[in-house]
């Protein structure tokens, strides 16, 4: 996403002051399941990841709907920001680079139940973010701003702001 006003710079602030945020995950029925994650999420808001165990719940809802929404709030709840879209489950070798490049790792939640430093005891969640909604829910509006459309007629994608 391009943070080039106002309101982008509010959402991108919001989510920079946010260590932590709720991650959200359906199984492949439609049952709901949200969990509070440490994440990373790159300064465009274009991708959101985090580390979690690879037994955990949200892991196998992923892999049956890999669709999620992460929620970062103000601490008074006052702006909200949602981010999602397509989420992989990186384990093995692959999530190495991911593993290295998470700050916090020694502090994280998942730290409580598996103290090891090896990251092929962990999985990686990596959300390409395909939406970005703005909320204020004390005057009761949600702005999208950002959202990838489907492919248009010539195969390109185009974007809306």
């Amino acid at each position: 996403m391009i943070i080039d006003n106002e309101i982008s710079r509010t959402a991108a602030q919001v989510v920079a002051d946010c260590r932590n945020a709720v991650l959200a995950t359906a199984d492949a029925n439609g049952s709901p399941h949200s969990a509070w994650m440490t994440v990373q999420v790159s300064t465009d808001l274009g991708e959101v990841m985090s580390i979690t165990a690879p037994t955990s719940q949200k892991i196998a809802e992923l892999r049956s709907n890999p669709q999620a929404e992460w929620m970062f709030a103000t601490p008074s709840m006052e702006t909200i920001v949602y981010l999602s879209g397509h989420t992989q489950v990186i384990e093995g070798e692959a999530a190495k680079r991911h593993w290295d490049r998470m700050p916090g790792k020694a502090q994280a939640y998942y730290r409580k139940y598996c103290e090891t430093e090896d990251y092929n005891k962990f999985t990686v969640i990596r959300t390409d973010v395909t939406k970005v909604v703005l909320c204020k829910p004390y005057v009761y509006k949600k702005t999208v701003l950002f959202e990838k459309t489907t492919m248009t007629d010539t195969g390109t994608r185009r974007l809306q702001p």
